[in-house]
C-alpha cells in the first residue's frame, strides 16, 4: 500500500512540474508576440533547465535569439530542435535562414543518393517512434502465427505465414533505424561555433599552424579530443583542431 501511494504521489508531482511548464512555456510564447524577445529567452531557457524540452521549445528559443541578431544561438537551438524532429519543415526553414546570416559558406560533400534516401527513412520518427513501430510489428507477428495453428484453410495458413515473414523483415528494418536514431540523438559530436573567429590548428597546440579561420554559426563535428581541444571536421572534410570553449554542443 505504501508503495502505491508512492507512485501516486510521484505521478501527481510529475503532473504538477508538466503543467507548471507547460504554463511557463505559453508565458515565454506570450512575451515573444509581445516583442519582448530576451525576457522570453530568459523563460524558454527556464522551461529547458527544468529538465524539459520539445521541437517546440528549442524552435521558439531559436526564434527568440534569432529576433536578437544572436545568430549562432538561433542555429544552436534549431539544430536541437531538428534533432527531435528532423522533417519539420518550419524547422529546416528557419534553420536554413539563420545559415544564410553566416560568414563561412561550408558546401558540403556530395552523397551517394541511397545514403540520402536511407538517412531520410531513418528520420521519419524518433528512436520512440521507430521502437512502438517495431513493437507493433511484434504483435502483429504474434497474431500471425496464431493464425497458422487456429485457422484451417490451408490458404489463410500460407498467408498468416507470408505476413510473418515480412513482419519480421519490418522488425529487423526498424530495430536498425532506432538504433541509428537512438545514436543520433544521445551522441555529443556536432557543436555550433560561439566565437565571432577561430582559427582552427594543425595540432591541440596554441603554437601550431594556424589551417584556417571559421567564424561563428558554423557547425563542426568532433573528432577527437586532447584536454581542451576538439578535432573538428566540417561538412565540406576540412579538419583541424580548435579550443571546446569557442563552441557549444548540440
Amino acid at each position: 500500500m505504501r508503495r502505491f501511494l508512492i507512485i501516486i504521489t510521484l505521478f501527481i508531482c510529475e503532473l504538477a512540474f508538466a503543467q507548471e511548464a507547460a504554463i511557463q512555456f505559453e508565458h515565454a510564447n506570450q512575451l515573444y508576440r509581445n516583442g519582448e524577445y530576451q525576457k522570453a529567452v530568459q523563460m524558454f531557457e527556464q522551461v529547458i533547465k527544468n529538465g524539459y524540452e520539445s521541437p517546440a521549445l528549442y524552435y521558439n528559443l531559436g526564434n527568440a535569439y534569432f529576433k536578437q541578431n544572436n545568430i549562432p544561438a538561433s542555429i544552436l537551438n534549431y539544430e536541437r530542435a531538428k534533432r527531435l524532429s528532423p522533417n519539420d519543415d518550419d524547422i529546416n526553414y528557419n534553420l536554413r535562414l539563420a545559415n544564410l546570416r553566416v560568414i563561412d559558406k561550408i558546401e558540403p560533400i556530395p552523397r551517394l543518393f541511397i545514403v540520402n534516401w536511407w538517412k531520410s527513412f531513418v528520420n521519419l520518427f524518433s528512436s520512440s517512434g521507430w521502437s512502438w513501430v517495431a513493437i507493433f510489428s511484434i504483435w502483429v507477428a504474434a497474431i500471425c502465427g496464431a493464425f497458422i495453428f487456429v485457422l484451417r484453410s490451408i490458404l489463410l495458413q500460407r498467408l498468416a505465414f507470408v505476413g510473418i515473414i515480412i513482419t519480421i523483415f519490418i522488425i529487423v528494418l526498424t530495430s536498425i533505424s532506432m538504433f541509428q536514431r537512438y545514436q543520433s540523438e544521445q551522441k555529443e559530436q556536432v557543436a555550433i561555433v560561439f566565437s565571432q573567429t577561430v582559427s582552427v590548428k594543425s595540432a591541440p597546440d596554441e603554437q601550431s599552424t594556424d589551417l584556417f579561420v571559421l567564424h561563428e554559426g558554423v557547425k563542426v563535428e568532433f573528432l577527437d579530443a586532447v584536454g581542451d581541444w576538439r578535432k573538428i571536421r566540417l561538412a565540406d572534410g576540412k579538419v583541424g583542431w580548435l579550443m571546446f570553449d569557442t563552441v557549444q554542443v548540440i
